[in-house]
């Protein structure tokens, strides 16, 4: 026996012929979004996973830079905040390094109100650069290779990621302020023996492995026992914290300055050759003395420093006892001199 269907029952079981036009292209577009969702929110929690394995402020950067790579190729990323120290990290090498290193400097070194880009015809590169928080003028720093990054992802994401930025590099920021506490020589400011050795092993696995020159400065202040003998140890003290100002104004940022104890001071150098490290530390002889600080009937204040540049597997003990012989050299040669 046949089926018979009438003509309403045909009309309802017929289906508009543009619902299948419009709904597989909506689902398609819905399906994209989603995804597109997916990935930023995948990209987000990459980013926090890799900030929250650490509070240093140097590791932190060098994570941030490691999740940006595939987001936006780039050769270096600096944070700063105004008046402290630039965390940098960078892909390049040898003079490539320093170069960047020293317009990243440059880049930051005023308090930032808003977003600026542009070239470095220099070396054939292009940088943004974000301030972060303005109450607390910091800033962050991309250098990289391609104008065409101008439309990168990143820049698309920039509001959020740098949204997602703040928190870590802020807690990361307190976490330091406090570690620096029990890090710092407490007269002077100045970073303690501890952290000096520390950060002098560090600077020379970096040297090894990438065969930069790494040079270690031994500093001692000549006739600083006169000012404590004669005018007292509160006199001295001041003396000690003005020639530690003096120092920090000379030495670069990328420079690690510390007071080993009483009037001794080491610096380490990283990425400099010996023969500019010895005119920065004829500069730190000059500056001490036009101070012009003496005791009463004793000659003026000077440093004498020590100069060695580190050899590849050398010990830091070693090291320093090469470097303290040169002081040794400096003291007997009649002092504030640098002696290599």
């Amino acid at each position: 026996m046949g089926i018979s269907i009438s003509l309403e029952n045909r009309r309802k079981m017929m289906i508009d012929p543009s619902l299948f036009a419009r709904q597989p292209r909506a689902l398609v577009e819905e399906i994209e979004e989603y995804r597109k969702e997916t990935e930023r929110l995948g990209r987000i929690y990459e980013l926090h996973r890799q900030l929250g394995t650490t509070l240093d402020l140097d590791s932190m950067i060098e994570a941030f830079s490691r999740w940006l790579v595939p987001v936006m190729p780039h050769n270096l990323v600096a944070y700063r905040r105004f008046g402290r120290r630039l965390h940098t990290a960078c892909s390049c090498h040898g003079p490539d390094r320093q170069v960047l290193q020293e317009m990243a400097q440059g880049l930051m070194a005023h308090p930032l109100n808003e977003k600026r880009s542009g070239e470095l015809p220099t070396v054939g590169r292009f940088y943004h650069l974000w301030p972060l928080d303005p109450e607390h003028d910091d800033c962050l720093l991309v250098i990289h290779p391609c104008p065409e990054l101008s439309t990168a992802p990143f820049l698309h994401l920039e509001e959020e990621v740098l949204d997602e930025l703040r928190g870590p590099l802020e807690r990361a920021m307190a976490y330091e302020d406090l570690y620096d506490q029990a890090r710092r020589d407490a007269l002077t400011g100045l970073v303690n023996r501890r952290v000096f050795e520390e950060r002098a092993t560090m600077e020379m696995a970096n040297a090894n492995r990438h065969g930069q020159p790494l040079v270690l400065a031994c500093l001692d202040l000549d006739h600083f026992k006169a000012i404590n003998d004669r005018l007292g140890h509160g006199e001295g003290d001041a003396v000690l914290r003005t020639v530690s100002q003096t120092f920090a104004r000379i030495v670069r940022d990328s420079d690690l300055l510390a007071r080993i104890g009483g009037d001794e001071f080491a610096m380490i150098l990283p990425n400099t050759p010996l023969d500019k490290a010895g005119l920065l530390m004829e500069r730190l002889c000059k500056a001490v003395r036009a101070l012009d600080i003496h005791a009463p009937d004793s000659a003026p204040l000077g440093v004498s420093v020590g100069l060695t540049q580190w050899q590849p597997h050398e010990t830091l003990p070693s090291w320093w006892e090469r470097a303290d012989a040169a002081l040794y050299r400096a003291k007997a040669n009649g002092r504030s001199r640098v002696s290599y």
